[in-house]
């Protein structure tokens, strides 16, 4: 399959959903600026998930610079990790509409946990796509390794339990996600390094 149309499938894909997501931004019906400043959480929950969903966009590419070939099994990787991107809209919309309600922000972690997870495979089957490819191998050990998944999954048990305490908590798993993602990334970096590898 050509990689540049795949490129460009997932290019479009995640600008069409980053446009519904600001669309759930409303202008208000009268000229107040108490109206437009009441709808803070839902431009929150907009800029958390725009940074998820910019980052992971930054990763992907980086990832798609080395990729040579996609066959099917990349490719199912690929739409799966898009069919849970293409929900984030609407978890978005939901959290940031009822940040207070439990139920909206557990659905909100759970989705991105779902997202991360369909991350993970759609970088195992391009790698198990482009076997020879060092720079692909590389690039998981850095950006889907151990800590990264592990990290994320205490992370999203502590949520789970902390939003019936403090449900806001929950539009924090992009911003932490991120954070993770760039911690296990400096580590596995440096164990690559004095490992000798490239």
């Amino acid at each position: 399959m050509n990689k540049n149309r795949v490129e460009a499938f997932i290019d479009a894909i995640i600008a069409i959903v980053l446009t519904v997501l600001i669309l759930e931004i409303k202008v208000p019906e009268q000229p107040s600026l108490t109206l437009f400043f009441n709808e803070w959480r839902i431009a929150f929950s907009y800029l958390m998930t725009f940074i998820l969903v910019m980052f992971s966009w930054y990763i992907q590419h980086q990832m798609f610079v080395s990729v040579k070939q996609i066959k099917l099994g990349g490719f199912i990787g690929i739409s799966l990790w898009l069919f849970v991107l293409s929900f984030l809209p609407i978890t978005t919309s939901f959290v940031g509409r009822f940040p207070n309600y439990w139920g909206a922000e557990l659905i909100y972690i759970v989705q991105n946990l779902l997202w991360l997870l369909t991350a993970q495979l759609m970088s195992y089957l391009i790698q198990r796509d482009n076997p020879n490819v060092a720079e692909i191998n590389n690039f998981r050990k850095r950006q889907a390794g151990p800590f990264m998944v592990i990290a994320n999954i205490c992370w999203v048990l502590i949520a789970m339990v902390g939003i019936f305490f403090v449900p806001v908590i929950g539009m924090l798993t992009p911003v932490v996600t991120v954070l993770i993602q760039v911690v296990s990334n400096k580590i596995a970096s440096y164990r690559l390094l004095h490992n000798g590898e490239h």
